[in-house]
C-alpha cells in the first residue's frame, strides 16, 4: 500500500467513523460545543455531520476503487484546508480561542492537514 493509498484509507476511515458516531448519536455534538434548539437542529447534526461524512467516505472510496486515489487525496486536502481555514478565521471572529476544544481541534486539524499535503506533494 503506497502513503497515498494509506492516507485515503485513513481519512476514509476517518469519515465513517465521525459520521457513524453523529448519525447514531447526535448528542456528541455538545462535545464541539453545539447545541440544537428544536428537533430539526438535531436532524441536522445527523445530517451534515454524519451523513456528509458518509458522503465523503464513500465518495473517495469510490475515486480510489478508479484508481485515482490521487485525485482522492487532493479531495481530502481541500476539504480539510477549508476547515481548517474556517476554524482558525472563525476563532479571530467569533473570539473563541479559550474555549477547550478550539484549543484542540486547530492543533489537531493543521496537523492532519500537513500530513496530508506532506503526502500529497511528494507523491
Amino acid at each position: 500500500m503506497s502513503a497515498v493509498e494509506f492516507a485515503v484509507f485513513g481519512a476514509i476511515g476517518y469519515f465513517v467513523v465521525f459520521g457513524f458516531g453523529f448519525l447514531f448519536r447526535p448528542e456528541l455534538a455538545d462535545r464541539f460545543g453545539l447545541a440544537w434548539v428544536r428537533p430539526a437542529g438535531k436532524t441536522e447534526i445527523r445530517c451534515y455531520y454524519g451523513a456528509v461524512s458518509w458522503g465523503l467516505a464513500g465518495f473517495a472510496a469510490y475515486l480510489w476503487s478508479r484508481g485515482l486515489e490521487l485525485e482522492a487525496l487532493t479531495g481530502v486536502l481541500f476539504l480539510a484546508g477549508a476547515v481548517l481555514t474556517t476554524r482558525v478565521v472563525g476563532t479571530v471572529v467569533d473570539r473563541a480561542a479559550d474555549d477547550p476544544y478550539t484549543r484542540l481541534a486547530i492543533p489537531t486539524e493543521a496537523a492532519f492537514v500537513l500530513a496530508l499535503a506532506l503526502v500529497r506533494f511528494t507523491a
